[in-house]
């Protein structure tokens, strides 16, 4: 059920003056066009004390606008940059630029929402995360971010200003908030998002308690990215030879001008059709590619939403007999999600309406950040988008069972098959795929990753920082959920919380702490969206928690 918004606002910097200074235009990288159809890049806090009028004025008039100091861009309007092949790789069809600091800034939306339902009900209790899982299915969390005004930029050049980034606060019944944040995706990776909301938790911890203000340093330099591209990215044509290197990395190059037709959504068809400002273009020029494979996708099917709960020790286990077959190194995400890939193809061949058939290859699409993949690194505050989608293959085998001793026979192989290939992506590697990218004739024209019966999305939120996101001394988080639309075969990994239930304090659930980079030491959820069916077979699996008996 939607929950009804009470107020409604813009908030801006507090160094905005709102008058007739010159405003600054940015260009985004090339990787931040490329993910303006995602979804919203989008994350929920839940706390288990009740705001006071002062507590919330203070987070809305006083830390958010002392935050966006930092972050002033965000307060102005994501736009497509003008064609112009004169002017570089940045004015392409298709490109994003950001303009901010100047009267016509959209400001922030900020919204106030009271909610019917306890807070209870749309987070699982400790005795639930104990229990391994938690049907989420019946909790709709894209509800506490009101969607009623659309993100930039509006392609139909809607007059009314459109912001880049939304906040909901939403209080419920019997006391506890939900703070959530979102951002148009070619603006906020998940570490970006993360980067913002420690920003702004630490500026209003400081105002709470009299405490000197942070020195936020978040860097906001698209074209360091872009600088890593190999080649001059500027001519007018692309470096064939640096093209031929980046051919063979392993992504999907799905192609949305070649994917028109019957099996084609009605919602996709309209990025199915050539821009305008290419119309001229011959079709040996536009040289349409691999067509998406809507067939294998069913929209109408209903989704189920659960999370998985696996303890430090299970993970633990998981790694230690996927790295004895592993036949070189690996992490304990690949052996976690080797492991969860297995019992995955096994739900889905095993039911009637999974999709899958023996011999049918079957795609593991891993997110990557490139921050620490391109020469030089990009600084640790970064902020903005520098992601793209690995393809991971295997081959649905005819015998697809845990194995005599309940362990996947091939553990080992599917998590080394995981590192091995997303090692591919070297810095040589990483700069000559931004090439490919910055010469492409329409910026979201290919399509890196997909859904459906044949492939499963994974984006992994590990190692920055959920549970630290502080606004009150004593408040940490009882809950956090990211906010992702019911899309089949979609995994999203995150480390687990302190085991504290609502209306404990800070004091009742302090994290174990583990040697250093042992991020996986509380625990692991593995958030997860398939088919109700295929979930079904899914959770029954004998094979995916036998390391949980250890």
């Amino acid at each position: 059920m939607p929950i009804p918004v009470q107020k409604r606002l813009r908030v801006h910097p507090s160094s905005h003056t709102g008058g007739s200074t010159q405003p600054k235009t940015i260009p985004l990288s090339i990787l931040d066009a490329t993910v303006l159809n995602y979804s919203t890049s989008g994350c929920i806090w839940f706390y288990p004390g009740s705001q006071t009028e002062e507590g919330v004025d203070r987070l809305i008039n006083l830390s958010l606008p002392k935050t966006l100091d930092a972050y002033p861009q965000w307060a102005g309007h994501l736009r497509f940059a003008s064609y112009d092949l004169n002017a570089g790789h940045t004015h392409r069809q298709g490109r994003l630029e950001l303009e901010h600091g100047g009267p016509e800034d959209q400001g922030v939306e900020v919204m106030l929402a009271r909610a019917d339902c306890l807070m209870q009900a749309m987070i699982p209790s400790n005795e639930s995360r104990n229990g391994r899982f938690w049907d989420a299915t019946e909790v709709d969390y894209q509800n506490l971010l009101d969607m009623s005004t659309p993100f930039a930029p509006d392609e139909a050049q809607d007059p009314k200003p459109l912001p880049c980034m939304k906040i909901q606060l939403t209080t419920f019944p019997t006391g506890g908030l939900a703070i959530a944040i979102g951002l148009a995706h070619p603006l906020a990776d998940a570490q970006t998002l993360l980067h913002f909301a420690h920003s702004w938790a630490a500026t209003n911890l400081a105002l709470s308690s009299s405490s000197p203000l942070p020195t936020l340093t978040p860097v906001f330099n698209p074209s360091l990215l872009d600088k890593a591209a190999a080649g001059d990215i500027d001519a007018f044509i692309p470096n064939h030879r640096i093209l031929e290197k980046a051919a063979p990395l392993p992504l999907h190059r799905y192609d949305y001008w070649a994917s028109g037709g019957p099996s084609c959504p009605e919602y996709a068809l309209p990025a199915t059709k050539i821009p305008d400002e290419l119309s001229h273009l011959s079709e040996k020029e536009i040289a349409r590619g691999a067509k998406i494979p809507w067939e294998s996708w069913d929209l109408a099917a209903k989704v189920a939403h659960v999370d998985f709960f696996f303890s430090g020790e299970e993970v633990h286990g998981i790694y230690e007999r996927a790295a004895g077959k592993a036949g070189g190194r690996i992490s304990h995400l690949d052996a976690l999600l080797a492991k969860m890939w297995g019992a995955l193809i096994r739900a889905r061949r095993d039911c009637a309406g999974g999709g899958l058939e023996v011999g049918d290859e079957h795609w593991l699409d891993v997110s990557i950040d490139v921050r620490r993949r391109v020469e030089p690194k990009l600084p640790a505050g970064f902020i903005g988008s520098p992601i793209v989608n690995v393809g991971i293959i295997t081959t649905v085998p005819a015998t697809q069972s845990p194995g005599e001793d309940g362990f996947d026979i091939d553990l080992g192989g599917k998590a080394a098959n995981i590192r091995n290939t997303i090692s591919l992506f070297t810095p040589t590697n990483t700069a000559a795929l931004l090439h490919e990218m910055a010469f492409e004739l329409g910026a979201q024209r290919r399509w890196n990753c997909f859904l459906g019966d044949k492939h499963v999305i994974v984006t992994s939120w590990v190692g920055i920082g959920l549970e630290d996101v502080v606004f009150e001394k004593g408040e940490k988080p009882v809950w956090v959920e990211s906010i992702l639309p019911p899309c089949e075969g979609t995994v999203q990994v995150m480390e687990g919380l302190s085991p504290r239930d609502v209306g404990e304090g800070q004091e009742n659930g302090e994290r174990e702490v583990g040697k250093a980079g042992e991020w996986w030491r509380n625990g692991v959820t593995l958030s997860v969206w398939l088919k109700e069916d295929v979930m079904g077979r899914l959770v029954e699996d004998g094979g995916l928690r036998v390391f949980g008996e250890v």
